[in-house]
């Protein structure tokens, strides 16, 4: 323990010498520790963070996946029971669904984030109440009973200061009064993760089965809007769960063959079923492609740390025998090299850690510009330092593991016997210093690549073609149930200021809808078509819908390619119209006019809707999404209180905002405005171009690091290289050497350098990049394109590194380089 102590005392000195290679050390490895720290924080949040609940290991969510309908889907109440009731492989199953609610209380009303949840949600979790009580496993079993309410701890904090007499308080749900009951843990914030759960009711409570129609909704087999979730039995593992829910999921098959026929049910672990289950495991596969980027920025900053220390290691050559000489094992001078390297890496880790606590509390704050309260948590635990420490350890390692072997295996005699002429350095020497570039040079090149894909990426989602124009587009979101509007008065409201929007100046046009293309929020349906009888085991299409108003289409610019608009007719007790798109066309009236055709919701058999227009496709969820069926019904034929008012401007949209409002409050004083937004801003957004657009920051920032990293190590390099070789270029100077003969001499030792790890990060580019396909838009993971700009680019910029010292040395007087040494 004393020689560590004299050998940290000693690094210290040696460091402190000099400033100015410590200062840069320490930014180097501190950006290489920030980024991996950074971007394991992001996947520690997404993934590896547990629930907290006892024994979050045991939780699963369960998918069913069905014959017709491709991918993952949430159950049906009737299947959710069946399920609870036959499964032997968990000690408890259970379900919710997150829904929007207006919660009113003392007359000020909120756009609340809501789970219905079974009555046995919070039981089966473990989750103990912080205040009062939480939901039964009695509860929720009736329609309409159990007007209760559970709310959340951040909810109780922002909406009732904590005040510990809010239990039992009486409240409005919309427009339904309810009971607060409980309040859940501070730690605890509902299980779909990235939503901040404002409050909990019971699945069956009167806000959202008070008519008829809701109730069928909830009762109907084919109606799957539920997530399930189940703890495991404590002997029970994945495995002979799979094989229990197959059982089940045939015995469900041969019970309703007109509604689960051909269905298996799957399941994950909870973890790695976030936000959603996906067969695919894309999230991980994602996490383990950045965790991989991030790692290569860090080993190109250790190799270009480790080359300069391999400089330093030449220069020490002569103190190294002395202490040889003088009695120092090999072990010794060992361990003193690397002590030096691992004090390095714990101040360069230390500041990283102090960067990655500031980036990953940015990316916590992110806004995606969406009323949905989101919770994003990235900020450091345990497993955060205890990866951070590792991976100091680790750097600490490869920076001074190359040089400490230059000093296990120097010749003390040798250099001593030199004396005062100093060391030259041997091919073995260049070789080691020359590879480690190399390797710089071609995870560089890697990283530019993917950052060039993800812009390019990018680009191409910018211009893909949405099927309606976003520019000059305001919209507005309203939610007059909250303050407790009756349907009445709710569209007595919408009714009056819509003629009053279209009236202020600079107002082209103004339209109502439910959802905006590419919202958070949707809506869709189990559709009937007339004439077309299902096929035993085939199941009902399911497609998306907007209800709008009069006007929605030519706000959008979304263009008609037959029939009609919706008019002022299209009221409440008119007959029921529709507008689809081409897709739903072709999907179910193929090769048919659509016009005049006729199809109901599977929850309203008997009222037939008929089509009276066909528009072209949209994208409604996603940029790149392919062409989904979708249809539009007028609003006044069916009622919703939550709308976005849409105006398209002659002016700024921004400039629209404060006169709509003023409009609102003569209206409806009490009319929350939920959210105001450009329909530019929406694209922005989490379901537009966000994900593409933080990818290419993302990439372009490791991109750039690696590139200023490999550039610092051609440079230091070939610097170096022209330093030891200055009396070679006096006497080639002496002998009629031109200076462009020197230039070319060196620029050529740094551009086959380069060469070469342009050519191994091109090799391996053309692998690696396979793993970012799926995350591409409009171009492939081989882009000739990218790679060649990329590769242009690198080598330029290498060979400016090059000709900096070049170009000095062609400056040399012979004299002086003939004295060098």
């Amino acid at each position: 323990m004393g020689n560590l102590l004299q050998d940290v005392r000693y690094g210290f000195r040696a460091l402190r010498k000099s400033p100015g290679f410590l200062i840069v050390a320490i930014v180097t490895l501190g950006l290489g520790v920030a980024v991996n720290t950074t971007i394991f924080s992001v996947v520690n949040g997404m993934i590896l963070r547990p629930l907290p609940v006892p024994h979050p290991e045991q939780l699963t969510v369960l998918t069913m996946n069905l014959k017709d309908a491709p991918g993952n889907n949430t159950f049906s109440y009737p299947d959710y029971q069946d399920v609870q009731a036959e499964s032997d492989s968990f000690s408890s199953v259970f379900g919710y669904r997150v829904s929007l609610a207006g919660l009113a209380v003392d007359g000020k009303g909120d756009h609340c984030l809501v789970s219905r949840v079974t009555g046995n949600y919070f039981s089966a979790l473990g989750v103990k109440p912080a205040l009062g009580r939480l939901i039964l496993p009695s509860e929720g079993q009736v329609p309409n009973a159990d007007p209760i309410v559970v709310i959340s701890h951040s909810y109780w904090q922002k909406r009732f200061n904590r005040d510990p007499n809010v239990i039992g308080k009486q409240v409005e749900i919309n427009d339904h009064p309810a009971t607060i009951v409980g309040v859940t843990p501070k730690e605890f914030h509902g299980t779909y993760f990235l939503l901040e759960m404002d409050g909990f009711v019971p699945i069956n409570a009167p806000f959202y089965t008070a008519d008829k129609d809701a109730q069928q909704v909830l009762t109907a087999r084919e109606n799957r809007t539920l997530t399930l979730m189940g703890r495991l039995k404590p002997e029970v593992d994945m495995k002979q769960a799979k094989a229990s829910l197959a059982v089940l999921a045939r015995r469900l098959s041969d019970a309703y063959p007109k509604t689960d026929a051909g269905a298996t049910i799957s399941i994950y672990p909870e973890r790695l079923a976030r936000p959603d289950p996906d067969p695919d495991d894309s999230l991980p596969a994602v996490a383990a492609a950045f965790m991989s980027l991030a790692a290569l920025v860090l080993l190109v900053a250790c190799f270009n740390i480790a080359n300069v220390l391999l400089v330093r290691a030449t220069v020490r050559q002569r103190e190294m025998a002395v202490r040889a000489a003088l009695g120092a094992g090999r072990g010794r001078l060992v361990r003193q090299h690397l002590t030096e390297s691992f004090l390095l890496a714990l101040m360069g880790g230390t500041a990283g850690l102090v960067l990655a606590w500031w980036t990953s509390g940015f990316l916590s704050a992110l806004n995606f510009g969406v009323e949905i309260p989101l919770r994003l948590d990235f900020s450091p635990d345990p497993r955060v330092y205890l990866f951070a420490f590792a991976t100091v350890c680790l750097t600490g390692l490869i920076v001074g593991a190359i040089p400490a072997l230059r000093v296990a295996r120097t010749d003390v005699s040798v250099v001593l016997h030199e004396g005062g002429r100093g060391s030259s350095d041997g091919p073995r020497r260049h070789f080691a210093r020359n590879t480690l570039v190399v390797v710089q040079v071609a995870g560089s090149l890697l990283l530019l690549i993917v950052a060039g894909l993800f812009t390019r990426s990018l680009s191409k989602a910018q211009h893909v073609n949405l099927g309606f124009d976003p520019d000059h587009v305001l919209n507005v979101t309203l939610s007059p149930d909250e303050v407790g509007y009756t349907e009445e008065r709710g569209r007595e409201f919408y009714r009056e200021l819509q003629p009053r929007i279209r009236a202020l100046p600079g107002v082209v046009s103004a339209a109502q809808a439910f959802t905006v293309p590419m919202g958070l929020i949707g809506s869709d349906s189990d559709v009937i078509v007339e004439g077309h009888p299902l096929e035993p085991g085939q199941q009902l299409p399911n497609i998306s819908n907007n209800p709008v108003t009069p006007g929605y289409f030519q706000t959008m610019r979304i263009p008609f390619l037959a029939g009609r608009d919706f008019t002022e007719a299209d009221r409440e007790k008119a007959p029921l119209v529709a507008v689809v798109n081409h897709a739903m066309a072709e999907k179910l009236w193929p090769k048919e006019n659509p016009i005049g055709k006729r199809f109901a919701r599977a929850n309203s058999e008997d009222k037939l809707i008929e089509v009276v227009g066909l528009i072209q496709d949209v994208k409604y969820k996603g940029i790149v999404e392919d062409p989904k069926p979708f249809f539009y019904v007028p609003l006044d034929q069916t009622y919703l209180a939550v709308r976005t008012i849409q105006v398209r401007t002659s002016v700024t949209p921004a400039s629209l905002i404060a006169p709509i409002e003023a409009l609102i409050r003569e209206l409806g004083p009490d009319v929350p405005i939920t959210q105001v937004q450009t329909m530019n801003e929406v694209l922005n957004g989490a379901n537009g171009f966000f994900l593409y657009r933080f990818g290419a920051q993302l990439t372009g920032t490791l991109g750039i690091l690696g590139l200023i990293l490999a550039v610092v190590g051609v440079y230091s390099v070939v610097s170096y290289s022209a330093s030891q070789r200055t009396q070679e270029m006096g006497i080639r100077m002496a002998l009629g050497a031109e200076p462009r003969d020197i230039l070319r001499l060196v620029i050529r030792q740094g551009l086959h350098v380069i060469g070469i790890g342009i050519l191994l990060g091109l090799a391996i580019s053309f692998v690696a990049t396979r793993l970012f396909a799926e995350m591409l838009v409009g171009i492939t993971a081989a882009d000739p394109v990218t790679y060649s700009i990329v590769a242009g680019t690198l080598f330029s910029i290498g060979l400016f590194a090059c000709w900096i010292p070049a170009h000095r040395a062609t400056r040399i007087s012979p004299l002086e380089a003939l004295r060098h040494e």
